[in-house]
């Protein structure tokens, strides 16, 4: 049975595996009851330029290795890759001017950038999942995700001539 379920997460997973660096299936990631389980990539800019295969917010499975790349517009160089730890605070406001009362979620997030990773502008990494680090019955929490900042700067421009001659 466990040989199955393995199989069966190896055959949903087969779409994704042109943005993995190696087709490879993590049974951890899978949990006791081949289960799989995703989280969402976190993802930023600093500076003119995007990140490819991936977009902010995109559910990866967690365990995984994956590769994506660093591509600045014009006029611009890719810098360096950043490890972002991602905090993101849920707060319940409850609003008493409705009848009954509603609660509505609010969500706060922090990004804090670690120094540089890598000059290089492929990053291979591993999807790491969300930490619960606070969580209360009236729906405040607290968590930790691991994201990426590509960082660009821009190129120095040079005159088109140089300096006259007279």
């Amino acid at each position: 049975m466990k040989n199955a379920c393995s199989l069966l997460a190896v055959i949903l997973t087969v779409p994704s595996l042109f943005a993995q660096e190696a087709p490879e299936f993590h049974a951890d990631s899978a949990g006791p009851n081949c289960r799989v389980t995703d989280a969402p990539l976190r993802l930023f800019t600093n500076g003119a330029g995007r990140i490819i295969p991936f977009h902010d917010g995109q559910n990866l499975q967690v365990g995984r290795t994956y590769v994506m790349r660093a591509i600045p517009d014009r006029g611009f160089a890719f810098s360096n890759w950043n490890q972002v730890n991602v905090f993101t605070l849920t707060t319940a406001e409850i609003d008493y001017s409705t009848s009954p009362p509603t609660t509505n979620l609010v969500a706060s997030v922090d990004s804090s950038p670690l120094p540089a990773v890598t000059t290089h502008p492929w990053l291979s990494f591993k999807m790491e999942p969300i930490t619960v680090l606070y969580n209360n019955a009236d729906g405040n929490s607290l968590t930790l995700s691991i994201g990426w900042q590509a960082n660009f700067t821009p190129l120095e421009r040079k005159p088109a001539f140089g300096p006259k001659s007279r």
